[in-house]
């Protein structure tokens, strides 16, 4: 919102300057060029306020009252006080550069100048009808239908008929529109309380949005438009100071949320949360609570976008910090899993549990392939385990072992079966494993190595160093796995073969972070010259074959001491 000393009356709403005259002005002083600092008292309460200008126009601005984020009554009383005079020097003026067109102007014969003007207008129609606007509508009060015909013909006069436009078209509808609607804009940032002046702005986001949908075009002018336009009003609203007069023009785009399409006005919707965000809590509160009311009575599974809608209202309520209040409103949406588990998450964070659990069970209980479920059982295991229902819990980490490989929950199954049963099962579950391990599974590799740690069978984990087992998965268990098969390890090491295309970068990072440990370990227990031949041992046998990133750096750091 751009305010200036001289149109400062049309930009802040009426109500807002009413309110500021009531409050006093002193000890105003300019301490710089343009910096103008007060006290401004209201009532028996006084705030410092400071003004900052650069020529006419409102640069910066500040005061220390509860409302100071926006533009408040102590700041408009300021800027009042600045704008009669009343405490203004005149600033010294330096020479201007003297400016050929301004010369130009002042020597032209005037009826020879509206000569060449009227041929410059007969020759560009936008310019025409910026023209006539400009010097015929000043005081016009408009309507709906009159906002409509002055966009048609805008767009009649720049676009034509046509279907597709290119960036220089788009730009130039979007300055004409913006000349001339400037009265419509400049008269409802006035009175945002005011219903007619909204039916005005709001017919004219609705003419835009239409033009939006019909022409092909690349540009992002219109797009903008839009936001810019919103963005002025918020500032409007916000500066609002009383209670009653900011509740309706909020309840405006409350009340023209839905189309009549069958679709909601999401644009709107954002633009009553970016009004929120820059709130306080009571107000914060309010308008969460008038959409959260009008979306509890609306039927967002019969709308075009009910969908965006039901996630657009979720993300306002959680950010104003008012989930647990209204977590009763929220259901899951057919195949939108990622909606899904973050409402379900949001409700096990606030111990809604038997509700949480029942979401799970229903999307469990739709979905037609197991490894759909993989999301709801975890968080099925979640919930047991916060709610202590063991026999649950032992149910779903059954359901779950074979998609996550998690040895915790190995452990957990393995305690709640008999040994005979309890032996089949590790044998085949260590297989799957095994198998998902050779598909560059990570979780799987790591839980072979971790159930071969827990039976100490050390001899036998070194069967699973192999392409898919990382260094940093190796080096926990590595000098166990040396004390156990010396000669076994190194032979794996050397012949451990790398794949280029399954790197992963954060991986080899880690890879690369354990090689001092790893090497500090085989210091321990191979000899420098054992470690020299079985290299030269590699390179004599496999001439074509590198050696793996690990015996590259042994071998370099071996080197390197010599």
């Amino acid at each position: 919102m751009i305010i200036t000393l001289k149109d400062y009356t049309t930009v802040l709403p009426k109500e807002l300057l009413a309110s500021a005259e009531k409050n006093k002005v002193r000890e105003c002083d300019e301490t710089e060029k343009g910096h103008f600092v007060a006290y401004v008292d209201d009532g028996k309460d006084s705030y410092d306020v400071a003004l900052n200008f650069s020529g006419n126009e409102l640069k910066t601005h500040s005061c220390d009252c509860k409302n100071g984020n926006t533009f408040c009554r102590h700041k408009a009383a300021l800027l009042m006080h600045i704008a009669k005079g009343k405490k203004v020097k005149a600033p010294v003026k330096a020479k201007k550069k003297e400016n050929k067109t301004e010369y130009l102007l002042d020597q032209v014969d005037a009826a020879e100048l509206k000569e060449w003007v009227r041929n410059l207008l007969q020759k560009n129609k936008d310019l025409q009808l910026s023209f006539i606007h400009y010097f015929s509508t000043i005081s016009q009060q408009y309507t709906p239908e009159d906002v409509k015909k002055l966009m048609a013909e805008a767009i009649k006069v720049v676009l034509g008929n046509r279907k597709t436009a290119e960036a220089i078209h788009m730009k130039k509808l979007v300055e004409l529109w913006t000349e001339m609607l400037a009265p419509v804009v400049k008269y409802y940032k006035s009175n945002v309380m005011d219903e007619s002046a909204f039916l005005n702005f709001h017919t004219m986001l609705e003419e835009v949005i239409t033009i939006q949908h019909k022409i092909e075009t690349t540009s992002n002018k219109i797009p903008k438009f839009i936001e810019n336009l919103l963005q002025s009003a918020a500032e409007c609203i916000n500066n609002l100071q009383i209670e009653e007069s900011w509740e309706k023009a909020v309840r405006h785009f409350i009340k023209h949320m839905f189309s009549g399409k069958g679709d909601v006005r999401l644009h709107y919707l954002l633009h009553l949360n970016n009004i929120a965000s820059v709130s306080e809590f009571e107000r914060k509160e309010k308008i969460t609570d008038l959409l959260v009311k009008q979306y509890g009575n609306a039927l967002p599974d019969s709308l075009v976008n009910g969908q965006t809608y039901t996630n657009q209202i979720l993300r306002i309520v959680e950010t104003n910090d008012l989930f647990p209040r209204y977590y009763h409103l929220f259901k899951p949406i057919r195949y939108d899993n990622e909606f899904n588990i973050h409402l379900i998450k949001l409700l096990v964070n606030n111990h809604h549990f038997e509700t949480a659990e029942k979401y799970c069970r229903s999307q469990i209980h739709s979905n037609s392939r197991l490894e759909f479920n993989v999301h709801y059982w975890e968080l099925l295991k979640e919930i047991y385990t916060q709610t202590n229902d063991e026999g649950k819990l032992v149910d779903i980490v059954a359901e779950l072992f074979p998609y996550t490989y998690d040895f915790d929950d190995y452990l957990i199954i393995a305690s709640h079966m008999p040994e005979d049963e309890r032996k089949k099962w590790r044998t085949k579950m260590l297989s799957k494993a095994s198998n998902a391990s050779n598909s560059h599974n990570d979780s799987a590799t790591v839980f072979c190595f971790r159930l071969m740690d827990h039976e100490e069978n050390y001899r036998k984990m070194i069967d699973y160093i192999d392409s898919h087992a990382s260094y940093s998965i190796i080096a926990p268990y590595f000098e166990k796995m040396i004390m156990a098969d010396k000669a076994k390890l190194v032979e794996k090491m050397v012949n451990k073969y790398e794949s280029s295309f399954w790197i992963n970068i954060e991986r080899d990072k880690e890879n690369e972070a354990c090689f001092p440990e790893l090497f500090a370990v085989t210091e321990k227990y191979y000899t420098s010259e054992y470690l020299k031949s079985i290299i030269a041992s590699f390179k004599k046998d496999r001439p074509y074959n590198s050696l793996n990133r690990f015996m590259t750096y042994i071998s370099e750091r071996l080197r390197d001491r010599e």
